[in-house]
């Protein structure tokens, strides 16, 4: 009798305490996410030529599983664990930079016939747009090791909370051979708006203008290229913006843009 009350007793226990278990705190709005920020340099004073920074602004770790798979995504390249090993990952990668170069360096010698060698590498991530269920994330990165100059990128990534997963142009979009064409030419046109003075130096043969590159803000859709993609490196990197007026007939209706640039009007 005495081991029944026990068990009972265990088992009352138990469920209590996962009554009491604080659930994750549900996130409707992106402009309600905190994050944690993460960073690691090298910049060795006995040496100028080696030069890595990192920098990593994320969701916090608050049991979320949405925000916890946007997490993961995000610090792939950096680590294959989805933990909150982040600050060990980096760390490890800056190291096998700074391995790299002075293992080179010394194979090559520190000056061949005047050329320097020398490795810059800097990468920062972060947020730069959050309203509603979009998260827009940002990486800016640099990488030189010789030559007549680093590449730079620029890429940006469109989060749904709701889901955890990337939204693609195929989310967005009613994507068809027309309409790409359409958004294409659009594309073309905004670009020879904004950079008047350099329209004659793009490349139009081939080129794919939709590129899954692209950023959301409050009423435009932003598309952005690297060097090279659509012109000479003297172009630089641009960035060209279509309305949301001009891209809305274009739009799944049930997709997460149109349903963030144009919603539903309540009925009073």
């Amino acid at each position: 009798m005495r081991k029944l009350y026990y068990i009972s007793f265990v088992l009352l226990m138990s469920v209590m305490l996962y009554s009491c278990k604080e659930k994750a705190p549900e996130i409707t709005d992106a402009k309600d996410i905190e994050y944690d920020e993460f960073s690691t340099s090298r910049f060795p004073e006995f040496d100028a030529n080696l030069e890595v920074s990192i920098y990593l602004k994320l969701p916090k770790n608050n049991g979320n599983e949405f925000l916890d798979s946007i997490y993961a995504d995000l610090v792939a390249y950096y680590t294959d664990s989805s933990r909150r090993e982040i600050q060990s990952g980096i760390e490890i990668f800056a190291d096998s930079i700074e391995s790299e170069y002075y293992t080179t360096k010394e194979d090559i010698g520190a000056d061949i016939s005047g050329y320097i060698y020398a490795v810059n590498y800097y990468d920062s991530i972060y947020p730069v747009y959050a309203d509603g269920k979009l998260l827009v994330y940002y990486d800016d990165s640099y990488e030189y090791q010789g030559g007549a100059h680093g590449i730079s990128g620029k890429t940006y990534t469109v989060y749904n909370i709701a889901t955890g997963r990337r939204v693609t142009e195929d989310d967005i979009f009613v994507m068809n051979d027309e309409n790409e064409k359409v958004l294409s030419e659009m594309i073309v046109e905004a670009f020879a708006v904004e950079f008047s003075d350099e329209k004659d130096d793009m490349w139009n043969e081939g080129i794919n203008f939709i590129n899954g590159n692209f950023s959301i803000g409050a009423d435009s859709l932003y598309y952005q290229y690297s060097p090279y993609e659509i012109g000479p490196y003297a172009m630089g990197m641009p960035r060209v913006a279509l309305h949301k007026e001009a891209v809305k007939p274009f739009l799944k209706k049930d997709g997460v843009l149109y349903e963030y640039w144009f919603p539903e009007k309540k009925k009073k």
